[in-house]
């Protein structure tokens, strides 16, 4: 048991001048009547002598409450339920590629777009308190959503955004990159991740692969490399040699996906990789128990009272 505002345990420290104050009240004279005779008193003397021996008792009641009240003001708990949350969130940017390969080929029995679609939505599902942005490319570039924490928007955008189409067709792995390096700038979270996720090569020369990885190694963020390939490597090569050099180069990891469940894993990789990196805080959830004091408390003080007014009360 611990208590939440232990400095007002200070207000024990009164209570032995509240009970010579009580002792003090107890010893004042009380009043006397004048009788010729005590004969027909006795039973009513008896009485007397009972109550004044048992009379004592009554400043220990008034004491006890109020040692229960400080004792309840000062909020006593009782160690609860051990909690372990995220210690803080990552910020991860989604690049998507979404050239017309992703659509025209498949990974396993779906389309590989789809596949990526649906395995990233239950990745963002499973988010807590991260924040995520998306971009997609094809020859170009378009950042979706910036950094944010309505994953439910981020899952609408997958769904409905995702596709081929929306940019001149090509493979921008450089320029993606850079622009979700972008993203993350100027992101204080204590992890700063990009998941670049393509089934092909760059082929588009404005920003080279290498050179942004040496941009997310300067800004200290680490990229995870996904790359969409067929078992026998026939159609839409990817160029895993770059995917695997930006990954090692940023600290992150590259992943092969031949297959459905290749792409699952490797989502399921990265998302326990970041907990591990960020750790986690425990804190331990509190029973207040100041009922359990104030309740005897005010019990103890209430009967005091009603001992007062009626068995041990005093005649005027």
């Amino acid at each position: 048991m611990r208590f939440a505002d232990p400095t007002l345990l200070a207000l024990l420290a009164l209570l032995p001048l509240f009970a010579w104050l009580l002792r003090r009240e107890a010893r004042r004279p009380t009043a006397a009547l004048r009788l010729p005779g005590l004969t027909a008193l006795a039973p009513l003397i008896a009485a007397s002598s009972l109550r004044r021996r048992t009379l004592a008792w009554l400043p220990a009641l008034r004491l006890a409450a109020a040692a229960l009240i400080v004792l309840a003001i000062a909020r006593p708990q009782a160690a609860g339920a051990r909690v372990l949350t995220p210690a803080e969130g990552v910020d991860i940017v989604l690049t998507f590629d979404v050239s017309s390969s992703m659509e025209d080929n498949r990974i396993g029995d779906q389309i590989r777009l789809e596949a990526a679609r649906r395995v990233a939505r239950d990745f963002v599902a499973a988010r807590g308190e991260d924040r995520v942005a998306l971009v997609v490319f094809q020859a170009e570039s378009l950042v979706l959503s910036p950094l944010t924490l309505d994953h439910q928007a981020i899952d609408d955008l997958l769904v409905h955004a995702v596709h081929s189409g929306l940019l001149r067709d090509g493979t921008a792995v450089g320029l993606a990159l850079a622009e979700s390096l972008d993203l993350l700038r100027d992101s204080t979270a204590p992890s700063r991740v990009a998941v670049l996720l393509t089934d092909g090569e760059d082929n588009i020369r404005i920003v080279r692969p290498v050179e942004a990885a040496a941009i997310a190694q300067a800004l200290g963020i680490r990229v995870y490399t996904i790359g969409v390939a067929t078992p026998d490597a026939i159609q839409g090569v990817v160029d895993e040699l770059a995917l695997r050099f930006i990954a090692e180069a940023t600290g992150g990891q590259y992943f092969r996906a031949a297959e459905i469940d290749d792409l699952e894993n490797a989502y399921a990789s990265i998302d326990a990789l970041e907990k591990a990196r960020v750790g986690a805080q425990e804190f331990t959830r509190y029973r207040e128990l100041a009922a359990w004091f104030l309740l005897p408390g005010l019990g103890l003080a209430l009967l005091e009272l009603l001992a007062h007014a009626t068995w041990w009360r005093r005649a005027p």
